[in-house]
């Protein structure tokens, strides 16, 4: 018998063999616009719907006004950096020109330079009826993070040193940036009213190579506060989901310990992420999310070398359950919508 949407990724999660291989899809706007012009749609559920994904993303809509553009062209970003948008043969991104802690050095000079966002600003009030409106997919929300969104008002390089050099600082900077995103994904969760089945943390420990820091120096600084998030998620019934790019390798038995039952995006390239090593080690303890090659396959490549590698995550990742197919990164605005339409041909599911 067939599953449902719903069923079909609870099944994968708890390392249970599905009727096939669950799907998740998540793309920069450029891919939503071709998309929606594809398929001639103007809904992302119709989206979804055509491209048969099991699971649907739900957060608040941003109400506040976007930023007016200074003397520089520059408008302001989380936490009071000065952004520009760059463009490219394929679309645009933004970029961070000036952090909003540049230059600071104490505690009471970050406390008057950051300008985190109001939460009054973002709309939970359309989370039920986005739950109900993607009813029988897998829900996932949030967005929280502990190192990735400090590193959007500091430099790496600062935060780096303060994390060898200036323990209080960098803890303050952390907490500061932490504390906002409990309190956000408390009112998420409220809203979802224990429909959100998975609660994202986002935050990337590791480059392609090995880890950015130690594993004593993870755990000094973010072991308390991820499993502060694990046990809130848990709390409302929502699976504790980890997105960390790169080679997470050495830390992927730190974050089983503490309670992490999802990894995204599984960064197949990066040293030591090999579908099978993964499967072998972790398969019976961690289920993946991701792995579609986002820099090499999906933009450069054929069409058929892009079912080969769905298939080849569905037969290695997939064996016994244990792995929702997605790309290991939202799809980019240089992938072509056939390499999208052919890695989710229901064909690479088995």
């Amino acid at each position: 018998m067939e599953m449902t949407r719903r069923e079909r990724v609870l099944c994968a999660v708890n390392h249970e063999q599905p009727d096939r291989t669950p799907t998740d899809f998540q793309a920069v706007t450029e891919i939503w616009e071709r998309l929606f012009e594809r398929f001639g749609v103007s809904d992302m559920v119709d989206v979804l719907d055509r491209l048969d994904i099991d699971c649907a993303w739900v957060d608040p809509e941003v109400a506040r006004k976007p930023s007016e553009k200074d003397e520089e062209g520059l408008i302001s970003g989380w936490g009071g950096s000065k952004i520009r948008t760059v463009y490219n043969a394929f679309g645009a991104h933004d970029e961070i020109v000036r952090y909003a802690t540049d230059g600071c050095e104490t505690i009471a000079e970050m406390e008057e330079a950051l300008s985190l966002p109001d939460l009054s600003e973002y709309d939970f009030s359309g989370i039920a009826a986005a739950c109900e409106k993607h009813k029988d997919r897998f829900l996932l929300g949030g967005f929280a993070s502990i190192f990735y969104y400090p590193t959007l008002v500091r430099r790496m390089e600062d935060i780096l040193v303060d994390m060898a050099l200036n323990e209080e600082l960098a803890k303050y900077l952390f907490k500061r940036c932490f504390d906002w995103h409990i309190e956000y994904h408390i009112k998420l969760l409220e809203a979802g009213a224990g429909r959100i089945d998975a609660m994202q943390l986002a935050d990337d420990f590791s480059t392609q190579l090995d880890l950015i820091m130690s594993k004593d120096m993870f755990r000094q600084y973010f072991r308390d506060p991820m499993c502060e998030y694990i046990s809130l998620a848990n709390s409302y019934g929502a699976i504790p989901f980890l997105h960390c790019c790169g080679s997470a390798y050495r830390l992927i038995p730190e974050f089983i310990d503490m309670g992490i039952k999802i990894l995204d995006p599984v960064q197949t390239v990066a040293r030591n992420m090999e579908p099978a090593r993964l499967k072998s080690e972790f398969g019976g303890r961690m289920a993946f999310h991701g792995g579609g090659e986002s820099q090499c396959i999906l933009p450069r490549g054929t069409a058929d070398d892009v079912r080969q590698n769905a298939r080849m995550l569905s037969q290695t990742l997939g064996d016994n359950g244990g792995f929702i197919l997605s790309s290991c990164h939202f799809m980019q605005s240089d992938v072509s919508i056939e390499n999208v339409l052919a890695f989710y041909e229901l064909e690479n599911r088995s």
